[in-house]
Formats: structure tokens, sequence, C-alpha cells
């Protein structure tokens, strides 16, 4: 309860997305930071609904070169420029004001 920053592995999206978005939900409601790394392309690949949902509640990303042009593809977003893709992601829509992405 007295963490201001909450911090999940993407990869925990193949055990139990339910409770990493009961955490994200959580940081929103209490004004805490909430944030995940993509883990592997493969993530973003297979998982991409659970993700997707995750991310309005996400207030940092965390990803390499191959995991946000594996995102982008998975989007549409027809995009392979890590820069692009960054502020594609920064821009996806928030459930909480609270903090910028």
């Amino acid at each position: 309860e007295r963490a201001k920053f909450l911090y999940s592995a993407g990869f925990f999206l193949t055990v139990s997305p339910e409770s990493m978005m009961t955490v994200a939900k959580h940081a929103a409601e209490t004004g805490k930071y909430y944030m995940i790394n993509l883990a592997a392309p493969f993530i973003c690949q297979f998982f991409k609904d659970p993700l997707m949902e995750l991310f309005p509640y996400v207030d940092f990303i965390f990803g390499n070169e191959s995991e946000a042009r594996a995102l982008a593809q998975v989007q549409g977003w027809e995009v392979e420029d890590t820069k692009v893709i960054a502020v594609k992601l920064a821009a996806l829509p928030k459930a909480s004001g609270t903090h910028k992405r």
C-alpha cells in the first residue's frame, strides 16, 4: 500500500492477466505509477488483447526495438521507426489523467 511505483513484467500476461489488471487499476485509483515491460516480441503478438486492455492503466512502458516493432505490427501501425512507435504508445488513451505517459 505504501509503494508509489508498481512494476510488472510482461511475461506475467502468460499466467495471470487478471492479476496485472487488478494491480494496474489499483495504481490508477490511488495515484500510483504502474509500469510494465513488453518482455518479448511473442508477448506483443500472442497476448496482444490483454496487453492492450492493460495499456490505459500503464504510465511507463519499457521495451526494446524488436518488441516495439512487434507491437506496432500487430496493431497495424505500419511503421518500423521506434521513435514513431514510442510516440504512438505514449498517445494511447489513459484511464487516469493523474500521470502523463
